[in-house]
């Protein structure tokens, strides 16, 4: 992600292995023929930390980039424990960065978020009680693609399994389509199509 680890105007949190290599997964499956299932899966990575360059404040930064993906999954089984499988999916994903901000209040800086609290709760009698009001605000994007997985299933139990996949995840991820506040605004540089994705799960059947 170069366009926050390279990033040379913003100290972003540094990048490690969960942050950077890590999709958390949460998914639901539904067998609906004899070698064929349906499926969602959600595939979450994040990032949070403070971003200490900041003059007037240390916002706190979190990112999350989410796939979500509907599978089609075929499979057979090798043997009675072990069983192959197949997957074509295609992608929602969707991508959010939140800044906490605490905005200075007053001075030559003009008309703060603070002044605005102050003037409400002076209304009420009190006066001026906050200098700092948080601020939560977000930037999203979202983008379509595709994913090719193939796999391994090995079954512990009949209704308890341990399945590993590798493939892709192809990604029309486009900076320049990123929202705030109703606005278009440029994001980060992603290079999110280049590296294969490599999957381990575990399965829970129900009958």
């Amino acid at each position: 992600m170069k366009g926050f680890d390279d990033n040379e105007l913003v100290p972003f949190p540094s990048g490690n292995f969960i942050t950077r290599n890590i999709l958390w997964n949460l998914g639901a499956y539904y067998e609906f023929f004899s070698n064929a299932r349906i499926g969602y899966n959600s595939l979450t990575s994040f990032d949070l930390g403070r971003l200490e360059g900041f003059e007037t404040s240390k916002p706190v930064f979190y990112r999350t980039m989410r796939y979500r993906m509907f599978p089609l999954e075929t499979f057979f089984r090798l043997k009675p424990k072990i069983e192959l499988n197949f997957t074509l999916t295609p992608i929602w994903g969707r991508g959010k960065i939140t800044l906490e901000t605490k905005p200075s209040s007053g001075g030559s800086e003009g008309r703060t978020i603070t002044d605005d609290w102050n003037d409400l709760f002076n209304s009420f009698g009190d006066d001026n009680p906050v200098e700092q009001v948080s601020s939560d605000n977000n930037m999203k994007s979202d983008w379509s693609g595709y994913s090719g997985l193939i796999g391994i299933r090995y079954y512990l139990r009949p209704w308890l399994g341990l399945d590993f996949k590798t493939g892709f995840l192809n990604n029309g991820y486009n900076k320049d389509l990123w929202r705030f506040q109703g606005k278009r605004v440029i994001g980060p540089d992603l290079t999110i199509n280049d590296l294969p994705v490599f999957t381990l799960k575990l399965i829970y059947g129900l009958r």
